[in-house]
């Protein structure tokens, strides 16, 4: 089984320290971290999710999570439709009883509802009125991206907490018809093939470009506009906090027999400081990469 890995990076922002943004930095990047419990989720009021999430999977069992992002006006249950019908909710909302041009937010039958998928795409429209993922736009805009940095999944027993790592443009073509993501090296083909969309006005967080493999877990978030329906926005968040420790799986690799365990992770020294959960401390706008930079 596969089980998200940690980042020494991250835990150096997850403690508020300023670090120096480079190629020493870049190699000790091994993956996402796990920095759930002193997060922002904390804060929110999980009661209140939790209870209408129950409420609303009770009217729909095709309601299985919700997704919010702080800052923003994301905040909605998730879908997949148990028909396997995945233009559904393109065209219904997520009551899954009534036709809205809105359409719902949803998966795709490719993915899991437990979560457990190396990368989850979930889409969501872009409206005239702002509403749905419509404000995922915003991450074009480099202090946006910078002031934005999470966002969350909430399933019936667990929290899920996810790093923005990247925003980018990106043909509008079906990656699940592309790659197959039950196999090591194929998921390893997509992060290589993603990196071909980004541009010198992509953004994405300075030094995780490096540090996600094919043994992490991907959220995508993707919108297109009516206008250019040839183009789709990718926000792409990596698993970072798992507070019910029950994300993991097995994906097949045609160079090994065995499955990829938490033993093929690195081992990472322990932590002395004491957590003091406070958002990541950011690097300064003069440090820039060959391969994309932030601002938009």
């Amino acid at each position: 089984m596969i089980r998200y890995k940690e980042s020494k990076v991250y835990h150096i922002l997850q403690k508020g320290g300023l670090f120096l943004i480079g190629m020493t930095v870049a190699a000790n990047l091994s993956g996402c971290g796990n920095q759930a419990n002193n997060s922002n989720s904390e804060t929110l009021d999980k009661k209140d999710i939790s209870t209408e999430l129950q409420k609303m999977s009770g009217m729909n069992p095709d309601i299985f999570g919700w997704l919010y992002v702080p800052g923003t006006n994301i905040s909605y249950p998730i879908a997949q439709n148990v028909d396997g019908d995945d233009s559904y909710y393109v065209t219904h909302d997520v009551t899954g009883l009534n036709e809205s041009d809105k359409g719902g937010i949803y998966i795709e039958s490719f993915n899991m509802m437990d979560m457990c998928d190396f990368n989850t795409v979930i889409h969501g429209k872009t409206t005239s009125d702002g509403d749905m993922f419509s404000e995922l736009w915003n991450f074009a805009k480099e202090d946006y991206f910078k002031e934005h940095d999470q966002f969350y999944i909430f399933l019936q027993d667990n929290t899920l907490t996810y790093e923005i790592y990247t925003a980018y443009q990106a043909p509008n073509e079906d990656i699940f018809r592309e790659y197959d993501m039950t196999d090591l090296s194929s998921c390893q083909q997509y992060i290589d093939d993603m990196k071909k969309y980004w541009t010198t006005k992509t953004n994405f967080r300075e030094g995780w470009d490096g540090g996600v493999d094919s043994t992490n877990f991907l959220v995508t978030l993707s919108t297109v506009d009516a206008a250019h329906p040839d183009k789709q926005w990718i926000v792409v968040g990596c698993l970072v906090g798992d507070k019910a420790g029950t994300i993991n799986r097995e994906l097949g690799d045609e160079t090994s027999e065995n499955p990829v365990t938490t033993d093929d992770a690195p081992v990472l020294p322990s932590d002395d400081t004491e957590d003091t959960g406070n958002a990541p401390v950011l690097p300064s706008d003069e440090a820039t990469s060959d391969e994309g930079s932030s601002g938009n």
